[in-house]
C-alpha cells in the first residue's frame, strides 16, 4: 500500500513541476505573408517579403519569395533568395515569441540557414526580427544577420 501511495505521490509532483501550458495558434489553416527585412552579411540588402503558410496549432510551415527594397539585390533575378525549407513553431509556455527557421542565398552567394526565436505580436499577427543570427550554410563562410524587419500573417493569427 506504501507503493502505491508514494507512486501516485510521485506522479502529482511531476505533473506540478512541469507547469509549462502548451501554448497553441489559431485559427489554423492557410493565410499570406508579407512585409520586409534587413539581411547583412558583408553587404547590407533591404528585401521586401510575402508568401503563403500554412499552420496547425503548434507551427506552421511557409513557402516565400524576395523582391527589391532598397536596392535590386533581392528577388528572382538577383543573388538574395530563399533557402531551405522555412518554417516556425509555437514555443510552449511563450505567447511572444515564435521559433522561426529561415534561411537565404546571400548577395556574396553564400548561403545562410538557421533556426532562432522571433518576436511574436498577437495584435498585429506579426513576426519581428531584431538582430537575429543565422549561422552559414558552408563551413568557412561568413554567418548572416537579419538587422530588422518584420513580416504579417494574414488571416491573423494569436497564440494562447
Amino acid at each position: 500500500m506504501k507503493k502505491i501511495v508514494f507512486a501516485i505521490a510521485s506522479v502529482l509532483a511531476i505533473g506540478a513541476a512541469s507547469g509549462v501550458s502548451a501554448q497553441t495558434m489559431s485559427p489554423t489553416g492557410s493565410f499570406t505573408f508579407s512585409g520586409n527585412v534587413t539581411m547583412q552579411q558583408s553587404v547590407t540588402a533591404k528585401c521586401n517579403v510575402s508568401g503563403t503558410g500554412s499552420n496547425t496549432s503548434s507551427g506552421g510551415t511557409l513557402s516565400g519569395s524576395f523582391s527589391p527594397g532598397d536596392f535590386f539585390y533581392c528577388g528572382p533575378l538577383s543573388l538574395v533568395k530563399p533557402y531551405g525549407a522555412w518554417s516556425f513553431a509555437v514555443i510552449p509556455g511563450v505567447t511572444n515569441k515564435v521559433r522561426v527557421t529561415i534561411g537565404a542565398n546571400t548577395v556574396l552567394n553564400k548561403p545562410c540557414y538557421g533556426t532562432f526565436d522571433a518576436d511574436w505580436d498577437n495584435t498585429k499577427s506579426t513576426i519581428t526580427f531584431n538582430n537575429n543570427a543565422l549561422p552559414p550554410v558552408n563551413v568557412g563562410d561568413p554567418s548572416c544577420t537579419i538587422v530588422e524587419g518584420s513580416v504579417k500573417i494574414t488571416p491573423d493569427r494569436t497564440i494562447s
